[in-house]
């Protein structure tokens, strides 16, 4: 009777933990009408934003010929929201770091305080990439306390 209380209980938690997760991740994503394109680089890493981090090889940043996207490996689409910015529409490519964290290029877009990090080990690929495709890029590393200082107005 009790290992039936506990397993239910159990689960209970973990289906609200997996649902709250997935509404925060929903929060930091953005969509936008994009034709189909061509794949030009993917990158691996982890995902920061205003309601998720995540570390690891969870997050695919891809490089298409008309912009970027963010979204979830096969493994983890459910957990990890799905972010898309056509190349003019981003402001800037930035390096920004923790003292506890790796570096992650910081993505915001024009005229908006909205944007998203990719945390992976090759950052300066990354921002090499963006500079191809005009994209402003600021090589230096930009250092934070909370996740929220990179929302800040542009």
């Amino acid at each position: 009777m009790l290992v039936g209380i506990l397993v239910g209980v159990l689960v209970i938690l973990t289906v609200t933990a997996l649902v709250t997760w997935k509404m925060r991740a929903s929060a930091c994503g953005r969509r936008i009408e994009v034709p189909a394109g061509d794949r030009q680089r993917i990158f691996y890493g982890g995902v920061l934003c205003r309601a998720i981090t995540t570390g690891g090889p969870l997050v695919r940043l891809e490089l298409m010929d008309w912009g970027v996207r963010l979204q979830g490996t096969i493994w983890s689409r459910w957990i990890v929201p799905t972010w898309e910015a056509r190349y003019d529409e981003l402001a800037i490519a930035e390096l920004v770091a923790t003292t506890f964290s790796r570096t992650a290029v910081w993505f915001r877009l024009r005229g908006s305080a909205d944007g998203i990090g990719f945390l992976s080990t090759v950052s300066d690929d990354i921002i090499r990439e963006m500079e191809k495709h005009d994209v402003p890029v600021n090589r230096s590393v930009g250092q934070f306390k909370r996740v929220a200082e990179l929302y800040r107005a542009p």
